[in-house]
Protein backbone atom coordinates (compact mmCIF):
# COMPACT_ATOMS: atom_id res chain seq x y z
CA UNK A 1 0.00 0.00 0.00
CA UNK A 2 1.29 3.35 -1.13
CA UNK A 3 1.73 5.76 1.42
CA UNK A 4 -0.63 9.19 0.94
CA UNK A 5 1.02 11.35 3.77
CA UNK A 6 4.65 12.04 3.46
CA UNK A 7 6.68 13.23 6.29
CA UNK A 8 6.64 16.81 6.66
CA UNK A 9 9.48 19.14 5.54
CA UNK A 10 10.73 15.97 3.15
CA UNK A 11 9.68 17.34 0.06
CA UNK A 12 10.99 20.84 1.17
CA UNK A 13 14.49 18.80 2.50
CA UNK A 14 14.78 17.10 -1.21
CA UNK A 15 14.22 20.50 -3.28
CA UNK A 16 16.85 22.07 -0.97
CA UNK A 17 19.26 19.63 -1.23
CA UNK A 18 19.15 19.32 -4.87
CA UNK A 19 19.41 22.99 -5.05
CA UNK A 20 22.87 22.97 -3.12
CA UNK A 21 24.26 20.24 -4.82
CA UNK A 22 23.44 22.39 -7.61
CA UNK A 23 25.20 25.60 -6.53
CA UNK A 24 28.25 23.01 -5.44
CA UNK A 25 28.14 21.82 -8.91
CA UNK A 26 28.07 25.50 -10.29
CA UNK A 27 30.85 26.66 -7.67
CA UNK A 28 33.49 23.48 -8.78
CA UNK A 29 32.62 24.30 -12.70
CA UNK A 30 33.61 28.34 -11.50
CA UNK A 31 36.92 26.92 -10.14
CA UNK A 32 37.91 24.46 -12.83
CA UNK A 33 37.30 27.66 -15.57
CA UNK A 34 39.69 29.85 -13.14
CA UNK A 35 43.05 30.95 -13.86
CA UNK A 36 45.40 30.57 -11.03
CA UNK A 37 46.05 34.37 -10.19
CA UNK A 38 42.29 34.61 -10.39
CA UNK A 39 41.54 32.02 -7.73
CA UNK A 40 44.37 33.10 -5.61
CA UNK A 41 42.57 36.40 -5.72
CA UNK A 42 39.51 35.01 -4.61
CA UNK A 43 41.40 32.98 -1.89
CA UNK A 44 42.54 35.99 -0.53
CA UNK A 45 39.41 37.61 -0.84
CA UNK A 46 37.08 34.68 1.36
CA UNK A 47 39.97 34.65 3.86
CA UNK A 48 39.40 38.52 4.07
CA UNK A 49 35.73 38.51 4.05
CA UNK A 50 35.89 35.36 6.75
CA UNK A 51 38.89 36.73 9.18
CA UNK A 52 39.37 40.38 9.23
CA UNK A 53 35.90 41.93 8.15
CA UNK A 54 33.87 40.61 11.23
CA UNK A 55 37.07 41.24 13.69
CA UNK A 56 37.00 45.20 12.38
CA UNK A 57 33.28 44.97 12.79
CA UNK A 58 33.34 43.88 16.11
CA UNK A 59 36.48 46.19 17.11
CA UNK A 60 34.30 49.12 15.91
CA UNK A 61 31.34 47.47 18.05
CA UNK A 62 33.10 47.45 21.22
CA UNK A 63 34.91 50.69 20.73
CA UNK A 64 31.29 52.53 19.84
CA UNK A 65 29.92 50.63 23.21
CA UNK A 66 32.83 51.71 25.01
CA UNK A 67 32.24 55.42 24.02
CA UNK A 68 28.91 55.44 24.78
CA UNK A 69 29.34 54.15 28.16
CA UNK A 70 32.08 56.80 29.13
CA UNK A 71 29.48 59.50 27.38
CA UNK A 72 26.94 58.24 29.93
CA UNK A 73 29.37 59.66 33.50
CA UNK A 74 28.88 63.05 32.13
CA UNK A 75 25.51 63.78 30.68
CA UNK A 76 24.36 66.01 33.24
CA UNK A 77 27.42 68.32 33.78
CA UNK A 78 26.86 70.90 30.77
CA UNK A 79 23.22 71.01 31.66
CA UNK A 80 22.11 74.30 32.81
CA UNK A 81 20.87 75.29 35.85
CA UNK A 82 17.58 77.24 36.01
CA UNK A 83 17.94 80.27 38.03
CA UNK A 84 21.67 80.48 37.59
CA UNK A 85 23.65 83.34 36.05
CA UNK A 86 26.55 83.28 33.91
CA UNK A 87 28.86 86.14 34.36
CA UNK A 88 29.94 87.96 31.16
CA UNK A 89 33.03 87.23 29.65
Amino acid sequence: MKDINSAPGSTSFSAFWNELCAYTRQGMAALRAMSWPMLLVCCLGLAFLITILPLAIMLFALVMLLKWASNGDDAGADEKVPGSQQSPQ
